[in-house]
């Protein structure tokens, strides 16, 4: 899946700054959790964001004290984080899936196979859209995915973030948002993505299902105690987060820039330890040896 695609008036683009995500993987009931903290910048005063995903996802407002949480599993320097996202009435081949009101934001679900009319209904809603944001969105519609667009309204600033939003989603393989389009990219170089990545078992992060994104910075553990904490700060169930969790901690200071697709998680296989590969060389060499004793005894 891509990133999220900022979208403004003509001329005065939105473009990303830091950002700070958490993602939960669920992988017994392929669920995932996508808790962000973004900044961006626009020379407009409304102006949105659109973010795709493979499920309908589940909206609910998130505390940014979880990012905190989850830093203070690291090491001291642990660094900040950025900070948020980014009337509804169905265009022609558009369906709303749902409605709502969350962090202080308007957010509206949208299912299409046909990437123009959901460029029409951005222009239709106020988010004047561009030719970059449909193409953006065509890989989306072409797979069946959603996409939620976030209104996010601010008068008085040419900077803004908005409230921390958490996207639960059903989806086969956990990922986070990369790929924007090169309109949403800063002219002089991007800031930090950083991304907390909590999970059973380790896993690499790739873009798409080739070239390595970035090793992790460090891994760390989670308690029963501070599982049960992160899961009330990001507003889901006491048992949402899997048991023996971990979380690694992946840093890109070069983002948002060009990318093929977005990142995805695998998880790593554990190499055998040298004693298993030389019991499972061993064995069939013990029982051939078996069978040919047993055979001379019998002659």
């Amino acid at each position: 899946m891509l990133a999220c695609s900022g979208v403004g008036p003509p001329g005065k683009p939105v473009v990303f700054g830091d950002q700070t995500n958490i993602v939960i993987w669920d992988e017994a009931n392929l669920m995932e959790h996508f808790i962000r903290n973004a900044s961006f910048k626009s020379g407009a005063d409304d102006f949105g964001f659109i973010a795709p995903t493979p499920g309908k996802p589940e909206l609910q407002e998130a505390s940014t004290q979880a990012f905190y949480t989850l830093a203070a599993l690291g090491p001291q320097t642990a660094s900040r984080f950025g900070g948020g996202f980014g009337g509804a009435y169905p265009v022609e081949k558009v369906r709303v899936i749902q409605e709502a009101d969350v962090a202080g934001y308007h957010a509206a679900t949208l299912w299409s196979l046909d990437a123009h009319a959901i460029n029409d209904w951005m222009n239709a809603h106020g988010y004047v859209s561009t030719p970059e944001v449909e193409q953006w969105a065509e890989r989306y519609c072409k797979r069946g995915w959603y996409l939620t667009a976030f209104k996010v309204i601010d008068k008085s600033k040419s900077a803004a973030s908005t409230g921390t939003i958490r996207m639960s989603f059903h989806t086969t393989k956990p990922f986070n948002p990369f790929y924007v389009p090169k309109t949403n990219i800063p002219i002089n170089g991007g800031g930090t993505l950083r991304v907390y990545f909590v999970s059973v078992g380790n896993y690499e992060a790739r873009i798409g299902n080739g070239q390595i994104w970035q090793m992790p910075q460090w891994i760390a553990p989670i308690s029963e105690e501070t599982s049960a904490l992160l899961a009330k700060q990001v507003n889901l169930p006491a048992g949402a987060i899997p048991a023996y969790a971990q979380v690694e901690t992946f840093v890109d200071n070069n983002f948002p820039r060009p990318a093929a697709d977005d990142i995805y998680f695998y998880k790593r296989r554990s190499p055998e330890s040298p004693l298993k590969q030389s019991s499972a060389l061993l064995l069939p060499l013990l029982v051939g040896v078996g069978i040919i004793f047993v055979s001379k005894r019998r002659r």
